[in-house]
């Protein structure tokens, strides 16, 4: 590494002045590096006592005291200890504090390339080197120390040491043939301060040098109140105003490449990289695999609704990552950040899943995102909520990160890729060998039954989780007479109970059944369409309230009324409004829990249902509805019903059972899964690492090269950023067309093809 000397101008700051050299000798190898400090003449008589006192005391380290017989100025005292120095040299404000390693990451940058003639490093009050926010004066995260969040800069650092039009004179490295060549500040026209590290860069640049910002490196910079704008005397802001009209008319074009760069920010993914990994210091950080995912989760399934509920709660402290498929394109993956001031997509990468199989336990392109995410955020815990559209490595991945792992099991899935297990509208309780195939066939386009190879891997991936979730007793059962040794706990999910208001009831003379959800045939779609064809009973009326994939099903009869689709949370004000009566749910497969049925107690409505699954299991245990055989025919359905209508004091006896009925909150549901994330251990990964995935995407899609790190709501920010860096290439472009360099290499070209 070449010698560096280390200039810091000091007039008065008795306080700031001391603390910049203690980190200096602290963070420094004064040994190998110099330090100069020159007291220009200050008027408070403590400062030269103070600087002697340090050199005097560390005779080991190189540090040299100058004192100005006479002020000189700002810009004087710098070209002194430029001039009195033989070495690449770091002029450094007395009002900044270092960090470790600074000047060996400083060095290291200057020397990655012949023509960079400045660095300066990231800072909180450095406007275009200022982070988190660009242009402004930064207060330092108040959850850690400078020097933590000087480590966690270097650790997120994209090291990308973008190109700057000019250094910031706060902390500006530069090589000493650099100061041969272009000369030092030009202390006539600048002499009074303001400026004169522009002229420099711009002399500099007309010479074929460039400067760069030290992206790996934090030096704090207090910003002494007198040099704010609004403390600014008249005389100052005129003396400002006069330098800057001369830097234009000095130099014009870089003044306006100056102001261009401040005006797109090249630099903003340096800027939101830091602002992701200061919401990520420190917390727990918790990835979510699933199935779906939107951001407006109105109309969504109750899986997706219930990790929200999750989601709610631990983002107050914790970090938490959603990694789904894009609905549009299964093979592109979304990648969401959610923390309590946070709540934005970071990636949407592509992969090739799904490509070289129907059922896919591993696949490389998704192996190198999962291990490119695992390896930027080092997650704490990862609870899988769906292996479908994943591939079921997932959890050795973790493992090999040391993250906690849970599996949720909604579905049937890890039962049967089908996800439900039906076959011809029937569920499979008794699977036969000859209906596998034929299924696996129909659903996934395969010609043989390889049931027992999904199962031997869904039961050795299940195996290795830390823990496995269900939300009912019945799909414990149904999990356990496959797999019996696996170790499955119950949490069931909790809902919000709000009050509803008291509808008044009106006099009528139908008996109103209703059908609730999204309507498919695994949903009794069939049975409902059947109901409505063979109902004679003009006293019985159906209703449906939610969205139907059967388009015979949204057309409405005397006796059947189609309201469609509805939000979250309303289907209990839905049903009371509409005088319902019972509750019909007829699915035809063992749902896990259902949400729906717990909306219908809210409404306390009784329920009919077949005997299969939690619903069924749930109504037994709660006595507030009756159940048929899954086999029962339309004309029994239509019995029972008729039963149930005439059966008044049966039916009253029911509808009191809901006064005993307790619910479980999402707040109680809330709390458990708070107290399992705590018993998966300590958080970890102290260590943040960087949140760019630039180089995977750009292996994946040319269009994924950009961060989306804007709020998914600013569309039209998003759009006004890209535009802006797609403007600032363009030029950058069109200033390589004007070099003479580019010209030379047209010249040769149109040579050699010539010489063809």
């Amino acid at each position: 590494m070449s010698k560096v000397d280390i200039i810091i101008p000091i007039y008065n700051a008795y306080e700031f002045t001391e603390e910049c050299i203690k980190s200096v000798l602290k963070h420094t190898d004064l040994q190998t590096h110099n330090l100069l400090l020159i007291n220009d003449k200050s008027p408070d008589e403590k400062i030269l006592p103070m600087l002697k006192k340090y050199a005097e005391e560390n005779p080991e380290k190189n540090i040299l005291v100058l004192d100005n017989e006479e002020n000189l100025g700002f810009v004087k005292t710098v070209n002194k200890g430029m001039d009195y120095s033989q070495n690449d040299v770091l002029l450094l404000n007395s009002d900044t504090e270092v960090t470790p390693n600074w000047l060996e990451k400083i060095v290291d940058c200057a020397y990655q390339n012949p023509f960079i003639a400045t660095v300066t490093p990231l800072t909180n009050n450095g406007t275009i080197a200022s982070v988190p926010n660009f242009g402004m004066d930064n207060e330092l995260p108040q959850n850690m120390t400078l020097e933590q969040y000087a480590q966690m800069i270097e650790n997120c650092s994209l090291n990308r040491f973008p190109q700057l039009t000019t250094a910031n004179g706060f902390c500006m490295f530069i090589k000493r043939n650099v100061i041969e060549e272009v000369g030092l500040f030009d202390d006539i026209t600048f002499g009074k301060g303001y400026g004169e590290e522009n002229d420099f860069c711009y002399r500099a640049l007309n010479r074929g040098y460039i400067h760069v910002l030290c992206d790996n490196t934090f030096v704090y910079h207090k910003g002494t109140q007198s040099f704010k704008k609004e403390n600014l005397t008249s005389d100052r802001l005129a003396l400002i105003e006069q330098h800057m009209q001369k830097l234009r008319d000095k130099h014009p074009v870089y003044v306006d490449k100056t102001d261009h760069y401040l005006r797109v920010n090249p630099g903003q993914d340096i800027q939101e990289n830091i602002k992701i990994n200061l919401e990520l210091y420190g917390k727990r950080r918790i990835l979510f695999l699933v199935n779906e995912w939107e951001e407006n989760m109105e109309m969504t399934g109750g899986t997706s609704l219930h990790i929200k509920d999750i989601i709610q709660k631990m983002r107050q402290k914790d970090a938490c990552f959603v990694v789904c498929p894009d609905k549009n394109d299964l093979s592109r993956l979304q990648v969401y950040l959610y923390t309590k001031n946070i709540g934005r997509i970071l990636y949407n990468v592509k992969t090739e899943l799904g490509m070289y199989g129907q059922l896919t336990f591993h696949e490389q392109t998704y192996e190198n995102v999962l291990n490119q995410l695992f390896d930027n955020f080092r997650f704490d815990l990862v609870h899988v909520h769906h292996f479908l559209f994943q591939t079921f490595d997932v959890i050795d991945i973790a493992k090999k990160y040391h993250a906690y792992t849970i599996a949720t099991l909604h579905d049937l899935y890890m039962l049967c890729p089908s996800i439900n297990m039906l076959h011809n509208g029937k569920f499979c309780a008794e699977i036969k060998p000859e209906n596998c195939k034929e299924c696996f066939g129909q659903k996934h386009k395969i010609s043989e039954n390889v049931l027992e190879i999904w199962r031997k891997n869904a039961y050795e991936t299940l195996k290795k989780c830390d823990k496995i979730i269900v939300p009912s007793e019945n799909t414990k059962k149904l999990f356990l007479n496959t797999y019996p040794d696996l170790k499955i706990d119950v949490v069931e999910h909790g809902v919000e109970v709000s009050p509803l208001e008291n509808y008044k009831k009106t006099e009528k003379s139908t008996f109103d059944i209703a059908f609730v959800g999204a309507m498919e045939k695994h949903k009794g779609s069939e049975v409902l369409k059947q109901l409505i064809k063979k109902s004679q009973n003009p006293n019985i009326k159906i209703h449906l309230f939610g969205k139907t994939f059967d388009k015979a099903l949204e057309n409405q009869t005397e006796n059947y009324i189609y309201h469609g689709p509805y939000q979250r949370g309303k289907l209990p004000e839905l049903l009371q409004k509409n005088n319902i009566d019972l509750v019909c749910m007829f699915t035809i497969w063992p749902e896990t829990y259902s949400y729906t049925l717990t909306e219908s107690y809210m409404a306390e409505i009784p329920v009919l249902a077949y005997d299969i699954g939690a619903i069924a299991d749930r109504l037994k245990h709660d006595k507030l509805g009756w159940i048929l055989p899954i086999d029962s025919s339309t004309e029994t359905i239509l019995e029972k019903i008729e039963h149930i209508q005439t059966q008044t004091q049966e039916y009253q006896k029911i509808k009191d059972n809901f006064k005993k009925y307790k619910f479980k909150t999402v707040e109680k549901m809330q709390k458990e899964y708070l107290e399992i994330y705590q018993n998966s251990g300590n958080i970890k990964n102290e260590r943040v690492c960087t949140t760019s995935m630039n180089d995977l995407q750009r292996k994946t899609d040319v269009y994924d090269l950009r961060i989306t790190l804007m709020n998914t709501n600013a569309e039209l920010n998003n759009l006004r950023d890209f535009k802006n860096r797609y403007l600032f290439l363009v030029e950058r472009f069109q200033k390589k067309q004007n070099t003479k360099w580019w010209q030379t290499a047209k010249k040769i070209k149109g040579f050699l093809k010539g010489k063809k």
